[in-house]
């Protein structure tokens, strides 16, 4: 994260701030280059469900390293107002929720411009979903006219997940999916990831497959054992990677998981 000396000075010293009130303290030096403007934008809160929320006020949107924030309207909409120029990395927040980021904003401010952030950022209510288990099968196992398909390289086999869980409210839920060649996936400790929709009633066959060619295009091998572990999601996405950690965070993952289910993958 590249920050000016100048810029470092303007945080540091700015006092709390409300999008309603220009009260950040700068130095004369930073003042006199008369380059302050907005930044701007919009977010968007959903539930578990996946249901847009009609009212998204009260979202905290701050400038990390600083005590510079505002609060979200109605409608979403959020403005930082009368911001020196710099880059800045921007935290969204709301109790209840996932903490979204938006990294590296590039705030020119130049002639007072304003800095719009395009696209509405979306935060899920964090899950509650709890997964008890991943049943996993061969795609011949569900469906055997598959077999003679496969053999003449018609078609592929695959590996059909049903993920288990509980859910305080019906319907279809989104579900995280981890998989490693080692019995330690986690979160953090994984080859891959991807985030599905499931009903959650146990041996019930979802209609998305994960092919043999899937596996192998992202690093596994036919007939090896692969590992995974499931956690419950929300429906939009909202993962970003961490500039510093490198990792990949998912903000509105349930808090526990899923034991951890082992399968063979298929020789062709």
């Amino acid at each position: 994260m590249k920050k000016t000396i100048g810029i470092a000075l303007v945080l540091l010293l700015g006092c709390n701030k409300n999008s309603n009130q220009h009260s950040i303290v700068v130095p004369d030096v930073i003042q006199a280059q008369n380059r302050r403007g907005n930044i701007t934008g919009a977010i968007q809160l959903y539930d578990i469900d996946g249901k847009l929320i009609q009212d998204a006020s009260g979202v905290t949107v701050s400038i990390e390293q600083s005590s510079v924030s505002t609060r979200t309207q109605a409608s979403g909409k959020w403005t930082l107002d009368s911001i020196p120029f710099g880059t800045y990395d921007i935290a969204i927040t709301k109790s209840g929720y996932g903490i979204a980021r938006i990294m590296g904003v590039y705030h020119a401010a130049t002639n007072h411009g304003t800095t719009l952030i395009g696209r509405s950022r979306s935060i899920n209510q964090i899950s509650t979903i709890e997964v008890t288990a991943v049943n996993t099968k061969k795609t011949t196992e569900v469906n055997p006219t598959l077999a003679s398909l496969i053999a003449s390289g018609i078609a592929e086999d695959g590996i059909i997940f049903d993920p288990v869980f509980n859910s305080p409210t019906p319907g279809e839920k989104k579900i995280r999916l981890f998989f490693n060649i080692t019995p330690d996936v986690s979160t953090t400790n994984y080859m891959v990831t991807e985030k599905e929709k499931y009903s959650g009633r146990a041996n019930e066959s979802e209609n998305f497959n994960f092919g043999l060619s899937w596996f192998v295009s992202n690093g596994f091998q036919p007939g090896q054992t692969v590992y995974v572990k499931a956690f419950g999601d929300g429906f939009a996405d909202d993962d970003y990677d961490d500039p510093i950690s490198g990792l990949s965070i998912f903000p509105s993952l349930a808090a526990k998981g899923s034991p951890v289910t082992s399968f063979v993958l298929p020789m062709k």
